[in-house]
């Protein structure tokens, strides 16, 4: 199984997840300082990847404009049966400079090939 976001198909180069809790410290004048914990945030996980041609780029680029949550399918990914339902905070697009792709065989050899760097909620 490759990976994938809502169908479209990327190449992983990093995953990174971010996660953490909510403790504001209080700081009495009289005394030693007092941790309060009010929960925790939600997972948040970065990717960086490759992906191949305008339409992908295109479709990536519309996941960020509607509030919806996308499934996110891996081979390796730490969520059961390899999947994950995320919505996408922000992405990050550079074109590549390549002669010839050959990520994708089933597009042009001079398809344009972007990086992305995606900001994934859970």
């Amino acid at each position: 199984m490759p990976w994938t976001i809502d169908g479209t198909r990327i190449f992983v180069n990093e995953s990174k997840e971010d996660a953490g809790q909510i403790v504001p410290r209080l700081q009495p004048l009289g005394g030693a300082t007092v941790l309060q914990t009010f929960g925790y945030e939600s997972g948040i996980t970065n990717l960086s990847a490759l992906i191949v041609g305008d339409v992908d780029r295109d479709a990536i680029k519309l996941l960020r404009t509607t509030g919806l949550s996308y499934v996110l399918e891996s081979p390796e990914y730490p969520v059961p049966s390899g999947m994950g339902e995320y919505t996408v905070k922000s992405v990050s697009i550079s074109r590549e400079s390549c002669i010839c792709q050959t990520i994708r065989p089933d597009l042009d050899t001079d398809a344009p090939v972007y990086r992305i760097e995606l900001q994934l909620y859970e």
